[in-house]
């Protein structure tokens, strides 16, 4: 590929997945400014909007630095800008993948009717359970991926190799400089980011799922409102999706890691185009589960006021109640 071609393919990479987020961000805030209140899925929204955002600008500036310099991980010390790339794309994928399993669970919790007391006083407040699982997950992302600040190079390489040599060698795989035990850090990141927030995610929408086929079943044989749980199937449809953008990510990240980790050619097109499908699928299927975002969307496409009544309902589904 030529150098025009690269820089099209990236800035084509960079529209798509920032794009819809900025949107998202700028309508939600607004109606937040209207409504002078933050509510819960609006605060979702605007984490997943930035983390996004963030995610694929960090993505964007790493392939830079390796298409610059293509023995940049030889380089001894990490340059600076290497070590806050690598943590502002981990620290922003954490906060996106979080926030999408908190949003799953709020809608689980908001539809579904349980038995339980304990799940019924968690109905009752699950606007700020969630609201401070939401602030609690940032702010354990941005202190679990600090150690990558001390990201380099063991000590593989002599200090007296010139550029040349290095350029002949097979650079070593990064590692943290800081005294720690690698592997339990390395377990911790990978269970944070697949399958602890899967297990909240998969649950709650089979969950959904259930309860979502039941009502419709007893409203058929009632034959009276059957079209109320329209709007339900529309969020368990979103949910599954995000689910679907999730999975898909990770599989090509990971394929990317271990392809990496083996030794084997791979460019860094795979790992920016599966953030980027990631960032602008997760903006398109939010801005389809909330009306004000529709509404504002359609409103610009064709040139018409929006109707303000779509304002008071930040969702199709339960409207942040």
């Amino acid at each position: 590929m030529t150098f025009v071609g690269h820089v099209l393919f990236f800035v084509a990479l960079v529209i798509v997945g920032v794009s819809g987020n900025i949107y998202n961000l700028i309508f939600t805030i607004q109606q937040q400014v209207k409504t002078r209140a933050i509510q819960t899925v609006g605060l979702i929204l605007n984490v997943i909007s930035i983390s996004n955002i963030i995610l694929v600008l960090a993505t964007f500036e790493l392939v830079v630095s390796v298409f610059q310099n293509t023995q940049i991980w030889c380089v001894r010390p990490y340059p600076l800008a290497i070590r806050i790339e690598a943590y502002l794309m981990m620290t922003c994928s954490f906060n996106s993948f979080w926030a999408i399993a908190w949003l799953s669970l709020f809608y689980c919790i908001k539809v579904v009717n349980f038995s339980s007391e304990c799940f019924r006083a968690l109905k009752r407040n699950i606007s700020s359970v969630i609201n401070a699982a939401v602030l609690l997950s940032c702010m354990l992302s941005c202190l679990l991926f600090f150690p990558l600040f001390s990201l380099g190079i063991v000590e593989s390489l002599e200090k007296n190799d010139s550029v040349s040599d290095i350029a002949n060698l097979t650079c070593p795989q990064p590692s943290l400089t800081l005294p720690m035990n690698l592997n339990a850090y390395a377990a911790a990141v990978v269970c944070l980011l697949c399958p602890i927030p899967l297990m909240i995610m998969l649950p709650t929408s089979v969950r959904m799922v259930a309860h979502l086929c039941a009502h419709t079943l007893a409203l058929k044989k009632n034959q009276t409102q059957v079209q109320g749980s329209d709007s339900y199937v529309l969020v368990c449809k979103i949910t599954i999706s995000l689910v679907g953008v999730y999975l898909s990510t990770l599989c090509i990240v990971a394929l990317f890691i271990i392809i990496k980790f083996i030794g084997e050619f791979i460019t860094y097109h795979t790992l920016a185009s599966a953030f980027s499908f990631y960032s602008g699928m997760t903006s398109l299927l939010l801005t389809a589960s909330n009306r004000y975002l529709k509404e504002k969307l359609w409103s610009m496409l064709c040139c018409r006021k929006s109707e303000e009544q779509a304002s008071k309902s930040h969702t199709v589904v339960t409207g942040d109640v």
